[in-house]
Parts: C-alpha cells; structure tokens; sequence
C-alpha cells in the first residue's frame, strides 16, 4: 500500500461513520462506495462499524423499552461482536507505515538537516580546538 493510498483510506476510515449512518452527502457515498468495493481493510473497518451500530441501536431500543435495565446479555454479545474479525475471516492489520502516520519525505529531510548541523557543529569545534592549539602553541616558544 502506497502513501498516497493509506491517505485515502485514512480518509475514507475518517468518514465511515457518516457512511453508516446516512449522514453523508450522496456525492460522498458514492465515492466512499466505490473506494470500498476495491479496498478489503476499509471494508472490514465499515463491516466492524456496521456491527458496532447495530449493537448500539439495539442498546438504544432496550433503553426505549426498559429505562432502567439492559436486556441480559447484551454487553457480551456487544463485546463479543466487536472482537470477532470480519466477514472475511480476517482482522483489518494497518499497512506497513500506517501506524505510526510516517512521512517519508518529512523524516529524510529532518535526517539530513540533522546531518548537516551535527556536521557544522562538529567542524566548528574543530577549527576552534585547532585555534587553542596554535595559540597555546604560540605561547609556549
């Protein structure tokens, strides 16, 4: 998975939501719609939402019905439904990169201005260092 493409997923992941719920424009829909349909991590993501929204509806028709006590059960299928990997059979694992958000160019930049100014660092004490010499030099004839 490229960067560019766990950009989009990040996207998209970010709008899921909204997608289950209806909340989004159609014009969004569609295009989260049609990133879904080639996308297997983001469609395990929006599987675990879905389940996670029907379980949350479920809560809301009980607390409708009983204001006070949720049916028995029901946070351990909630618990259980959101351990369970998705449909495929597999849990959503984050591209390589992914975790820790990295920018590649960002980090190669950062590594050689780091370079450079340990590099100037390093010389300037060089040529002081060389400066006490000669002038300790100077002082000893």
């Amino acid at each position: 998975m490229t960067e560019s493409t766990s950009r989009i997923c990040a996207e998209v992941q970010r709008y899921l939501p909204g997608y289950v719920d209806g909340s989004l424009p159609r014009w969004r829909r569609r295009l989260i719609a049609l990133h879904l349909r080639r996308c297997d991590d983001c469609a395990v993501e929006l599987e675990r939402q879905q389940t996670v929204a029907a379980g949350l509806g479920q809560l809301g028709d009980a607390a409708a019905a009983v204001s006070d006590v949720p049916p028995p059960g029901l946070l351990e299928s909630l618990l259980e439904q959101a351990e369970r990997p998705g449909v495929r059979g597999r849990a959503a694992v984050p591209a390589r990169g992914a975790v820790s958000g990295a920018r590649p160019g960002l980090s190669v930049a950062l590594l050689v201005a780091g370079a450079a100014a340990g590099t100037a660092a390093g010389y300037a004490g060089w040529r002081g260092a060389r400066a006490v010499r000669s002038r300790v030099g100077r002082g000893r004839r």
